[in-house]
């Protein structure tokens, strides 16, 4: 199923102006792959990663603690309506050791583009990206398996609370988000 929702992602980015495909790994010491998907699954734990506030919801709109496949999260909110990040389960499936997630996956650097002309006619901007996460148990601990395909390449501002802003290339933005914005928060929740 995994191979078949990749495949039909990249042949997107095939079609897709500028896109891109990350792949990362990362590792966790003294974890447990069960533990690190049930956190990254749930309300409550999406929020506590992130450090703002998060939701799944249903179908209908109601809120779960813990999602499932149809879902939306909603997550990195700064107001109940206005999120940074809008995410849609399309798959899960769970084995002794390994749990994975697949996401239909988009966030507001979609529609930061520097110029104008590099962002779709639509109000996203750009096709929802794929992104496959594998959480594996290791003899060490456990590790998180990223595979994001169709993250759209073209130059980006982003505002930072901070006042500061990243200006560069949203994919590697991205690429860089994943390490500080969930494996180094993931990492402090579970050392």
């Amino acid at each position: 199923m995994f191979r078949t929702v990749l495949a039909a992602a990249c042949a997107v980015c095939a079609t897709a102006a500028s896109a891109a495909t990350l792949t990362q790994t990362a590792h966790f010491p003294g974890a447990d792959a069960g533990d690190l998907f049930a956190m990254y699954m749930s309300t409550d734990g999406h929020a506590a990663i992130t450090g703002l506030p998060a939701r799944f919801v249903n179908t209908g709109g109601d809120p779960v603690e813990t999602a499932g496949i149809g879902d939306r999260l909603a997550a990195f909110c700064f107001t109940p309506d206005q999120c940074g990040l809008d995410a849609r389960i399309i798959d899960v499936q769970k084995a002794p050791g390994a749990h994975t997630v697949v996401m239909s996956w988009w966030n507001f650097g979609w529609v930061s583009a520097v110029n104008p002309d590099d962002v779709a006619a639509s109000p996203r901007g750009a096709l929802d990206s794929t992104l496959v996460l594998t959480f594996r148990d290791t003899p060490t601990g456990a590790q998180i398996e990223l595979v994001q395909a169709n993250v759209p390449d073209y130059k980006v501002r982003i505002p930072n609370p901070d006042g500061s802003e990243e200006i560069g290339p949203l994919s590697q933005i991205v690429n860089t988000h994943w390490n500080t914005l969930y494996w180094d928060r993931i990492r402090g929740l579970t050392e």
